[in-house]
């Protein structure tokens, strides 16, 4: 009799916990931050990108991790005007590009000299 509610304590307490672990299935996106760049879509949206499209990529995230949204927005302009986009992949810039502008005029005013 000890022996079944211990096995039985013991399977309650297993399924209680990976009821827990389990991922959610909803997946919400994360309101946009203003002053915040968000690269992942565009990084997916260019799973096999050429040398240079790549070249892009590294400047664009360079220019964001240090907040030069001037250079984002010159990186963004050159992958916009690439040939060969697909749909996807042209709307994963344009989403990009407001996210910079939104960032630009977040950003406060530089200081008067």
């Amino acid at each position: 009799m000890k022996m079944t509610h211990y096995l039985f304590i013991v399977l309650m307490a297993g399924t209680i916990a990976l009821a827990g672990c389990g991922k959610s299935s909803k997946e919400t996106a994360a309101p946009s931050q203003p002053g915040v760049v968000d690269l992942g879509a565009l990084q997916n949206a260019f799973p096999d990108a050429t040398p240079e499209v790549k070249s892009c990529l590294d400047k664009l995230r360079f220019a964001a991790r240090y907040g030069q949204f001037e250079a984002e927005l010159v990186e963004l302009d050159k992958l916009i005007g690439m040939p060969n986009l697909t749909e996807p992949q042209k709307k994963a810039v344009n989403d990009v590009i407001e996210q910079v502008k939104a960032a630009l005029q977040a950003r406060p005013p530089a200081p008067a000299q």
